[in-house]
């Protein structure tokens, strides 16, 4: 790693697979640490990895994420570009349910700064010097989206479904959400995914431009 010695502790979080020209060519053990980091030429990428769970963000995968991204930012020598996504059939199904429940039982002092600590660890992605595109490869829901709202370009699969469910849950749109989600598609669009918890499908995201459409000719 550049910039200073591994640590046993954070050998378990992040783990950088050798370079492969293929985005799929990734083991998914049960043993495997939240993130992973591979590099395909000049191109990271960096795959949330709990495959069993749609990849439910979790507060180790955050404190793995954050520390993927100092990883790659000193290593933007021999990087272009990253992509982040997710292993097996989602990108991300958004926080996990067992750390929202823990945040009921908690004091609301306590939460204020166990969320914001959560958040900023998924948000670093925007500390990268290099642009980052968030590939949407199945489900992007709640904090998940806003993964994907935080990275510079997204690209999606038509199995892709993107949705802000935060009302679902009564609380309020969180991972950056309320403040990406009208820079993407405009405040009339974002303020009915928000208000309603409505999950949109890869061609009618495409139509709101939660992915961008492609150039002409592709």
């Amino acid at each position: 790693r550049t910039g200073g010695n591994n640590s046993s502790s954070s050998s378990m979080l992040v783990r950088r697979l050798p370079a492969s020209r293929h985005l799929r060519r990734l083991s998914t053990t049960v043993d495997q640490p939240p993130v992973l980091i591979e590099t395909a030429g000049r191109v990271a990428i960096l795959r949330l990895s709990r495959p069993s769970s749609l990849n439910a963000m979790t507060a180790e995968m955050g404190d793995a994420f954050a520390e993927a991204i100092t990883e790659l930012s000193g290593r933007c020598d021999e990087i272009g570009a990253v992509v982040v996504t997710g292993a097996g059939k989602a990108f991300s199904a958004g926080g996990d349910l067992q750390f929202l429940r823990d945040r009921a039982e908690d004091s609301a002092w306590r939460n204020t700064a166990v969320m914001r600590r959560f958040y900023e660890r998924f948000l670093s992605v925007r500390k990268l010097p290099v642009p980052t595109v968030a590939a949407i490869n199945g489900p992007a829901i709640g904090a998940g989206l806003g993964l994907a709202l935080a990275c510079d370009v997204r690209v999606a699969s038509p199995a892709a479904k993107m949705g802000v469910t935060f009302v679902g849950l009564g609380i309020h749109p969180g991972m950056g959400t309320s403040h990406f989600l009208p820079l993407a598609v405009g405040e009339q669009v974002a303020a009915r995914m928000m208000l309603t918890g409505e999950v949109v499908g890869g061609e009618q995201a495409l139509r709101e431009r939660l992915p961008p459409p492609p150039p002409p000719g592709r």
